[in-house]
């Protein structure tokens, strides 16, 4: 037996950082995904292929998985297996293979989406069944060892799809009138988490008052945009993107880079932003054609995307 699944990427349409110290946030999944195949071996062998970060059919036993959890292209997978497999008390040989149409190190949850989808499918091959809320967890376990403190915005949006409206750990699925569009303006430059959030971090010792009233703007624009969204108001949701960017980059995590790609879309469109931990990665545009093409001109890469209703599932 052979068990696949996948998983989508997210964007943060507002409120991200914010998140970080339990405020809600607005998170879209989007519909590029992260497939996983997996099928239980008869052996205590691990073989792991992932060609797009250099492992190409690595065979190992799972007695090894501790020490090879510290390499950066094998420390997400093999965090997944002992994580599963502890959770469901079983040990098993499995052969797996990754492919992903998400970017890494973008800002559009990548790690998430492959963790998700490894969850799935090696507790679907082992014989288990696991609820999102499960899955969800599972994912975010991972990703705090992977990241560092995670807030868990990732790995909850990819398994629930569609927009989610998170604040510590709680999911409320946001119905929305219509579903725009997002265009995606790749600055090509890897976003950093963990240093974008230790700067954070830094921040808000350093001007504690600042900050609580920064969570509090952040809350207020989350409900704007929940609101926004349900009537279906897509230019009133582009202001307060704009008022988020602001907000953003006032507290460090901007760069000239995403400036130039904000300041272009902003122009031909209803708004933007930048999105996930910044300093490099995305800015998510709502606009049309001449967003993309205002977006090319200043050197981005355009990524076009639709919000997807499906998150983590299985595939035939």
């Amino acid at each position: 037996m052979v068990t696949k699944a996948s998983a989508p990427g997210k964007v943060i349409l507002l409120g991200e950082h914010a998140a970080v110290y339990g405020n809600p946030v607005l998170v879209a999944a989007i519909d590029l995904r992260s497939y996983v195949t997996v099928k239980k071996r008869d052996d205590s062998l691990i073989v792991l292929d992932n060609p797009a970060v250099n492992v190409n059919n690595f065979k190992f036993p799972l007695s090894q998985l501790k020490k090879l959890k510290t390499k950066w292209n094998l420390a997400l997978s093999c965090e997944s297996i002992e994580k599963v497999e502890s959770y469901l008390g079983e040990k098993s040989g499995l052969e797996i293979s990754i492919k992903s149409d998400v970017p890494v190190s973008s800002g559009m949850g990548s790690s998430a989406s492959i963790a998700a989808a490894l969850v799935l499918a090696i507790s679907k091959e082992l014989g288990y069944d696991l609820n999102k809320k499960e899955i969800a967890k599972l994912a975010w376990d991972i990703e705090n060892i992977i990241h560092g403190k995670s807030s868990g915005v990732d790995p909850h949006a990819v398994t629930y799809g569609g927009v989610i409206r998170y604040e510590k750990g709680k999911v409320k699925q946001v119905k929305l009138k219509e579903y725009p569009e997002i265009i995606i303006g790749n600055t090509l430059i890897p976003s950093n988490t963990k240093e974008a959030v230790g700067l954070v971090m830094k921040l808000k010792q350093r001007y504690p008052e600042f900050f609580e009233k920064y969570l509090e703007a952040s809350k207020i624009l989350v409900d704007y945009g929940e609101e926004f969204l349900t009537k279906g108001d897509i230019k009133a949701l582009g202001e307060v993107m704009n008022i988020n960017h602001g907000l953003l980059a006032a507290i460090g995590v901007s760069s000239l880079e995403l400036e130039k790609l904000v300041w272009a879309s902003r122009k031909k469109g209803y708004g933007s932003k930048l999105c996930g931990a910044g300093i490099g990665g995305i800015i998510i545009a709502l606009g049309s054609e001449e967003v993309r093409e205002a977006i090319e001109k200043v050197g981005g890469k355009v990524i076009s995307a639709r919000i997807s209703k499906e998150g983590v599932r299985l595939e035939k």
